[in-house]
This record gives C-alpha cells, structure tokens and sequence, in this order.
C-alpha cells in the first residue's frame, strides 16, 4: 500500500506540472487526471485478480485432451462388453458405445473395430465387413488410414476371397484415401499365392495406373519371385529385363532365385543353364559362391563333368574361392566321365587350397580308385581315413566291399564285413545283398 500510496503522489506532481504547461487545455488535465485514477484503481485491484475464485480457465474441463482419452478408453470397454454377449451387430455396438461418450469414433477406433472381426470372425463376418465399409464410406468423412485396407486385404487372402480383395483395392479412393505401392503390392502379394491369382495380376497391373500407381523396385520383385515358385522362369526373365528398362537396379537374391529354380527344373539341361547364366551376366548379374555350386550341380547331373571343371576355373578366376562341396561335385562329375586323370589333379588341388576333405570327397575318390580296379589303394585310403580325421561310413565299406566282391577276393570282403561288426558300424540288407550277389557269381551258393 505504501508503494501504491507513492505512485500516486508522484502521478499528482507530473498532472500538476502538465497543466501549468498547458494552462489552455483543460481537457487534457482531466484526461490526465482520468488516467491517473484508473491507473489507480487497477494497481489496487491487481492483488484480487489471481485470487483462485476470480480465475479464468482458458478451456472447458471436458474439452482436454486426457478427458477425451479416457471417454475413448471407457468406449471401448463399453464396446468389449457388449459382444461378449452377442457378435451379430458390431457395428451398431460399436457406434453406441461411443454415442454413450458423446465422442466421435476416430479412424484408429475402425482399425480396432476391424482387428476385433478378425479376431471373433462371426458367422455373418462377411456381411459385417461390408456394412462397416459401407458406414465409413457414407458415413464418416475423415482421411481412412491405409493400413486399415492392408489388413483387410491380408485377411481377405487368407480366405482366399480374391476378388473381393480387388474390389477394395479399387475402392480405396472413395474412403478419401490415396492408394501407394505399399497397399498395391500388399494386393500382388495376396494375388500371387496361387495359380488363379496370378491370372488377375495383368489386369490389377494395367487397372494401377488409372489411380497413379506407379509400380517400384518391391512390386517386380514380389511378382518375380512368385513366378519361380510355380516354375515360370522364361516370364520371371522377361519380367527383369522390363524392369531394367525402367532404370531399377539389379537385386542379385532375385537372380540367384531365378537361378536355383532353373537349375531345378528336371526338363533343363546343363547347356541351357550356361547359357541362362549368361543372360543373367549380361543384366548385371555377380554370381556367388552358391550360385557356381548350383550351376556346377546341374552340370554333374546332365554328365558334363568338363564344363564343370570349367566353371570351377571361371570361380576362382572371377575371385570366388570354391568349397569342398564344389569340388566334390566336380570329382563325381570327372568320375562318372571316367575322366580320372583330370579327378587326381582335382583332388591334389584341393589339398594344395588348404581344403579339408568331408566324407563325401574321400566316398567319390575311393569309387574312383575301385573303378579303375586300385583295390589296394582304395583300401590303404579307406584305413588312413580315420588318421585323417574322418571316419569311414557305411557308404565307404560298401564301395570296398562292391568292388572286392567283384575283383572276387570274397575272403577278404568277409573280413572287412567282420571289420565292420567289430567297429559297432551298423550293417544294412544292402550290405548283405552285395555279399550274397559276390558268392553266387563266384559259385559259392551254400555260402550265400
């Protein structure tokens, strides 16, 4: 009060030396004057003013944004409540709960709505889904998020209702909602799990770009990739080339896919392989380590066992390092050619690379030496085999075994079948038929 009182006294003195400079104006005086005593009054009044009973709150309680969270919480639990008894009329469950709060429901509370159908799926789940469709279209007039339609559609394909998964693809504009790739490819992915869908595909493609869907990199790779699965390789091709042409970049997971499954195909040989591989080259395809292994496997079964050993050149060459594998694929190839010359220089090179030899490349290499009727050598590998660190199996007493029976030295074949009961390894009827088939030919039929 005593600093109210001093503003005061000091606003009296500077009215008082106005007026005598303007002793003509007496409306200014009393402005002044006016002035001084509201300036007054509001000084005095500004310790009332924060005074809690006189405050002003800027916005309604019920208008906050916590408020409107918990009204959408108790509607939902409302809402949850409610189907439990019945799951017939969703929607209007749905729409009353929310009523209930005096909320509107938002595109996220739909999204909720739509989870919750899947979930339950009732018996008249299909004519639900469209009725709630049909609300937000008619209905609503917010922006409908598009991930909603991209759950409808993975559920849509999961019942495999195809057509209704397109319908809504198209329909996507009319729920104020502009369709992307993402939902487009969402749509491809569904279409392309079976044969039929595939048919639609072509259409979905040309009928895109009315809407202004402009197919990406992901959108050849999905159809691609689906082409493989059913073994269409010539259309998975044509599809990449054309894919080149629009400037995307080359996905080397999808060439080597398309790779595996050509090698796979029973009706390709190894010389249309090559020349698939070239084709793929002349795209901007970098084979890897795995990609020469399935090539070199085709080759081996087409009885090209000199192109596989040139295709093992060109992998070191382009700076691969072959593994065991290859090279045991290459040894069997070069043996069944009967090439065995060019098999002891293949095995010699892989020791000299540092390779460990598996089992499977001391199998391939003791049937070579029993081919060429090196029994003593094949049996002299077959014991330093477990010096070596890899015990002989079932398959590798066989090969002995075969070859002894017919070399017919059965003395010694009966004692490697006693070598191997004495070593715990298990002997098969097919181990016995080799035995019984080396004594009949020899004419030893009380024997066998």
């Amino acid at each position: 009060m005593l600093k109210v009182r001093i503003a005061s006294e000091k606003a009296n003195q500077w009215q008082q030396k106005i007026c005598a400079n303007y002793p003509k104006n007496p409306f200014f005086c009393n402005s002044t004057a006016l002035f001084t005593s509201s300036s007054s009054r509001k000084s005095s009044s500004l310790h009332n003013y924060y005074i809690r009973k006189r405050r002003k709150w800027p916005i309604q309680p019920y208008k906050t944004q916590w408020q409107q969270s918990f009204a959408f919480q108790l509607a939902k639990q409302s809402f949850m409540q409610s189907i439990r008894k019945s799951k017939t009329h969703l929607l209007s469950d749905f729409t009353d709960s929310f009523a209930a709060y005096e909320i509107d429901p938002t595109p996220q509370s739909y999204h909720f709505l739509f989870k919750i159908l899947i979930r339950k799926r009732p018996s008249n789940w299909d004519d639900q889904l469209r009725e709630i469709l049909d609300h937000i279209e008619k209905v609503e007039n917010f922006e409908t998020p598009e991930c909603l339609f991209i759950d409808l559609m993975k559920f849509l394909g999961d019942n495999n209702m195809l057509n209704d998964a397109v319908e809504l693809f198209f329909r996507i504009p009319k729920f104020r909602c502009d369709p992307s790739v993402e939902v487009f490819n969402v749509l491809v992915s569904v279409l392309c799990r079976n044969e039929k869908g595939l048919e639609i595909v072509p259409h979905i493609l040309i009928k895109s770009q009315e809407i202004n869907i402009r197919i990406e990199e992901s959108s050849f790779e999905i159809l691609i990739r689906a082409l493989c699965r059913v073994g269409n390789v010539s259309h998975a091709f044509e599809l990449l080339n054309h894919m080149v042409e629009e400037g995307f970049g080359v996905d080397q997971k999808i060439c080597s896919l398309m790779l595996a499954t050509m090698c796979r195909q029973l009706n390709c040989n190894g010389g249309e392989v090559m020349l698939f591989l070239d084709d793929l080259k002349g795209v901007g395809f970098e084979p890897r380590k795995n990609d020469f292994c399935n090539v070199i496997r085709c080759l081996v079964k087409d009885g090209k066992g000199k192109d596989a050993l040139e295709l093992l050149k060109q992998m070191r060459m382009s700076g691969i390092m072959p593994d065991i594998i290859c090279y045991n694929l290459v040894l069997e190839g070069l043996i069944n050619d009967r090439d065995f010359l060019r098999a002891d220089k293949v095995f010699d090179e892989l020791l000299v690379l540092g390779l460990v030899p598996d089992i499977c490349t001391y199998n391939v290499y003791i049937s070579s030496l029993c081919t060429q009727k090196k029994l003593d050598d094949g049996i002299k590998m077959l014991l330093s085999m477990e010096d070596l660190g890899c015990a002989p199996n079932l398959s590798t007493y066989s090969t002995v075994l075969r070859a002894l029976c017919l070399a017919g030295e059965l003395d010694r074949a009966k004692e490697m079948v006693n070598e191997m009961q004495q070593k715990c390894i298990q002997v098969n009827p097919r181990t016995y038929e080799i035995l019984i088939n080396g004594l009949t030919s020899n004419g030893d039929i009380d024997e066998a």
